[in-house]
């Protein structure tokens, strides 16, 4: 009797519980929702040229030392000890304060996790460099990262992150030797796709373990944690410590691992000659201004960071404040310049390095800090924001435009615009300065494909000036300000968490009130038809998608959707048209590829086996096309191959009782029969009513030559599964 699986080994239909996201990113309440000296910037400021202080000239500067960058994922600054925080335990990060140059004033360039680090890794602004939001295409191989400087002078490069958001797709990976991106298998199939995370103790866990693997030195590390980001869920004891404020729980415990992590550093003697950024890519709004997380607005809820430098110690800056403002893209240029590094790079950087402030005993005069956000814009078609941020105010660029004193009024709550026109129309212009000077190099058509009469639609919409990156040309007018707009954004945010949560009426309903409001918003659809093929209604989620992208021609997102929810209807070759447009759009949206090799194993094994390889070298960690690759293998009879995509697949978190199954027959078939009872037996563990698997292990039981334990299995399959058991007698007959 051979080895069985469900449906004679055709491929089964893992129903995918990911919903929504957006190039790659969960449009969820989480995702969809990142003294004024009135002269010009100047053109050396411009040039990103900083004046450096004739003391800082003949200073010793360590030679090639360990670099360290911290990221830690929307935390405010004002939530840590060393920055006036009394609610919260911070020690370990108020002692790097302590012993390095915190800088109070740090400001990120947007509010959203993906294109703020783009903008940290590369130094440049997120309107030059094209990522300004998460639903556009990868970092362009035109833009050089820090890492690749790094390791063409020499060092080692190893990154732990910590959210499928910097997911290698996007394109930070390069330059980093190890780029651990790797998350659980059964993460992926049952949490939305911007959600899909890990822990700081585990991450903490395997930077640890590549420092303790580097031979080569020196070497730059960056560890990305992600635990403040929604949903709050901090370990105990955080979690009861601080239960009425789990954002704040989120912090301490990431205080924690830090902690672990810079006593491994001590104990190995790394600590004191590593240069160490710690640092946020944005902050959490928490409510403030009516916005509960980031990336609608750009107020210093969200886009203040903390920023701390401890250089190599024996440099005397330690327990400096820095008061003045800084901006992100500042770190990779003085990363460098701590380094002694001259790379090309440096022609690319856009802002100055921040070495001569931090070792001058006098602040330098600083230039305005820049933020946008083009949230609301990409995904609602509301007016993008920008703002910029001088020593004394913050200016907002926006249909209403929003002036705040922030030494008055540091929470941002009486905008003064309408009584300070002047000053208004001054920083109007430095910030169309600053845009202009750093326009974007030419863009080639964001739309592949596509036919004329979309590409026309699309540029009606606004979408195609988006994608394309904006640039300098801010396309405000006629769109509405998203302050007028909030009601709308904070509706969708909870219909989105009602639709999560199963209660699909409830947030039809409140879409619905939204669409009546505003017609053309492509999202609503789109997030209706993610709910349907949630509850696995496919003809109502190609509805939906469809009617996403009458509104949307070249959202990639919803053709996605559309093809996996046609393929399911059995449309297998309508599915395959629209996901090769997917895929054409980003063909780095692995995603779109796992969907069309499924399309196309219905008919064409060598197109699909092609579209799941594709698949992996953008991602060779993405467990459930590892699955799919080893079950196609497997109906090729190519049982060794099988064999190895299916245990990196269970390696990776893929558990469930089918695919441990599927793991015994690929043992059973090479003749590994100890492996195969194992593995049986695992899916049994995983479910003991899979009748497939106790049929599977009565066979290998049978070839063992052990007549007992056969026979039992072969009982319980005819308990289980009349039709199953019919092969049991013909067998036995």
């Amino acid at each position: 009797m051979p080895d069985v699986s469900t449906k004679s080994l055709k491929r089964e239909k893992t129903v995918s519980r990911t919903i929504c996201f957006l190039a790659g990113i969960v449009l969820t309440s989480s995702a969809l929702l990142t003294a004024l000296r009135p002269s010009s910037i100047g053109h050396a400021a411009l040039k990103g040229v900083a004046t450096i202080p004739s003391a800082l000239l003949t200073a010793p500067r360590p030679s090639s030392p360990p670099i360290i960058l911290i990221t830690v994922d929307t935390l405010r600054a004002d939530r840590l000890g060393c920055y006036g925080s009394r609610e919260v335990q911070t020690p370990f990060i108020d002692a790097l304060a302590r012993e390095g140059v915190r800088f109070d004033r740090a400001i990120a360039q947007v509010p959203l996790t993906w294109p703020s680090h783009a903008a940290i890794l590369t130094g440049t602004y997120p309107f030059s460099n094209g990522v300004q939001d998460f639903t556009g295409q990868p970092l362009s191989v035109s833009f050089r990262t820090l890492a690749e400087s790094l390791k063409e002078h020499g060092y080692a490069t190893g990154a732990v992150i910590s959210s499928f958001v910097l997911d290698r797709s996007w394109g930070l990976s390069r330059g980093f030797d190890f780029y651990y991106d790797t998350f659980s298998g059964k993460a992926y199939l049952q949490k939305d796709l911007g959600l899909v995370d890990r822990k700081a103790r585990e991450s903490v866990d395997h930077a640890l373990d590549w420092l303790g693997r580097v031979r080569q030195q020196p070497f730059f590390l960056w560890l990305h944690l992600f635990d403040p980001h929604s949903p709050y869920d901090p370990p105990q004891p955080f979690r009861s410590r601080y239960r009425a404020r789990p954002y704040d729980g989120e912090v301490a415990y990431v205080d924690q691992q830090l902690g672990r992590f810079m006593a491994w550093l001590k104990t190995k003697g790394l600590y004191q000659g590593a240069l160490i950024v710690f640092m946020s890519d944005h902050g959490e709004s928490l409510g403030e201004h009516g916005e509960s997380e980031h990336g609608f607005f750009v107020y210093n809820a969200t886009v203040r960071v903390p920023l701390i430098i401890k250089p190599p110690l024996g440099t005397q800056v330690a327990g400096r404040q820095i008061s003045a403002p800084v901006e992100s893209i500042s770190v990779a240029p003085t990363i460098l310049d701590q380094a002694g590094i001259q790379d090309s790079i440096q022609k690319q950087f856009q802002a100055p390095s921040l070495l001569g402030m931090m070792t001058s005993a006098k602040e330098a005069g600083t230039r305005p800090a820049y933020s946008e956000t083009f949230y609301p814009f990409s995904s609602f078609g509301w007016s993008p924001l920008r703002s910029l941020e001088t020593e004394r105010y913050h200016y907002i660029e926006a249909p209403e435009p929003e002036l705040y004193d922030l030494h008055a009024d540091p929470l941002e709550k009486q905008n003064l615009a309408p009584k300070q026109a002047a000053l208004v129309q001054s920083l109007r212009a430095q910030l169309q300065g600053l845009v202009s000077h750093y326009q974007p190099p030419p863009a080639k058509e964001a739309t592949p494909g596509l036919s004329k009469e979309a590409i026309e639609k699309l540029r009606s919409l606004g979408y195609v000036a988006y994608s394309s990156a904006a640039g300098h040309a801010l396309p405000t007018s006629g769109l509405s300000d998203p302050k007028s707009k909030l009601w709308e954004y904070k509706t969708i945010l909870k219909a989105t968490d009602l639709l999560r949560a199963g209660h699909y009426e409830a947030g039809r309903a409140l879409l619905q009130k939204v669409q009546e409001a505003d017609s053309k918003l492509y999202l609503i659809p789109f997030l209706l038809g993610e709910a349907a093929a949630r509850k696995g209604d496919w003809a109502e989620a190609a509805t939906e998608f469809q009617r996403s992208l009458d509104l949307n021609p070249g959202f990639d997102q919803a053709m996605m959707g559309f093809g996996r929810a046609l393929n399911f209807q059995g449309k297998s070759a309508l599915a395959k048209q629209w996901l090769q447009q997917a895929v054409s759009l980003n063909p780095q949206n692995f995603r779109a590829w796992f969907e069309l090799a499924r399309a196309q194993s219905r008919d064409d094994t060598g197109a699909a086996v092609a579209s799941l390889e594709k698949t992996l070298s953008i991602q060779p960690n993405f467990a459930p096309a590892l699955r799919e690759l080893g079950l196609l293998q497997l109906r090729q009879e190519k049982y060794a191959e099988a064999s190895r995509n299916l245990e990196k697949a269970v390696q990776l978190g893929l558990v469930d009782a089918s695919t441990y199954n599927y793991l015994g027959i690929t043992y059973s078939r090479t003749n590994r029969l100890d492996l195969a009872v194992k593995s049986y037996r695992r899916a049994l563990a995983a479910n003991p009513n899979l009748a497939e698997a106790h049929l599977n292990l009565g066979f290998a039981y049978q070839r063992l030559n052990q007549p007992a334990p056969a026979k039992r299995e072969y009982e319980i399959v005819c308990r289980l599964d009349e039709k199953l058991c019919q092969l049991v007698r013909g067998q036995q007959e």
